[in-house]
């Protein structure tokens, strides 16, 4: 059955690959997905690491594993949560410092839920509000409500 999927599914967008994830059982999309993420699709890479960790029980080790090589393939969303895995310790290591640059890549590819990141964690530290506001009006811009209240909370308005 899987070579079926595989001979289906070998080329897709982005989008089909969240369709896939979106609308169908995990072990069908597990089947679907892993023939593209086994051949180098960031998304379908991304969307692995997704499975792994919403899996009962998670495996976070292979979520990052999977987040891991969609960040390496250039996809932000691999990358965000390569970050936040990394800054929480979850299946890795924690390592703020890490974590810090990857959500900076991924912000800078646009990704709003790493501006929103980003500027939460530099309001933190003496010195850094600038950053931080920069980082959150960006997230804002793009509509992230998070990014949008903590700008208000601090009393800096979108």
């Amino acid at each position: 059955m899987i070579q079926h999927f595989h001979c289906l599914y070998l080329a897709m967008t982005p989008e089909q690959i969240a369709d896939i994830y979106y609308d169908d059982p995990p072990d069908v999309a597990w089947a679907k997905i892993l023939p593209l993420a086994t051949t180098g699709d960031s998304a379908a890479q991304f969307y692995m690491g997704q499975l792994c960790d919403e899996q009962t029980p998670p495996d976070q080790v292979e979520a990052v594993a999977w987040y891991q090589k969609s960040s390496d393939n250039g996809f932000p969303e691999g990358t965000h949560h390569l970050a936040s895995f990394t800054y929480h310790g979850m299946g890795t290591h924690r390592n703020v410092e890490k974590a810090i640059a990857l959500f900076r890549i991924s912000a800078e590819a646009g990704l709003d839920a790493s501006q929103w990141k980003l500027g939460q964690h530099f309001l933190s530290i003496a010195g850094r509000q600038e950053e931080a506001i920069n980082w959150l009006r960006r997230a804002a811009a793009q509509g992230h409500s998070a990014a949008i209240d903590l700008l208000s909370e601090e009393g800096a308005g979108v």
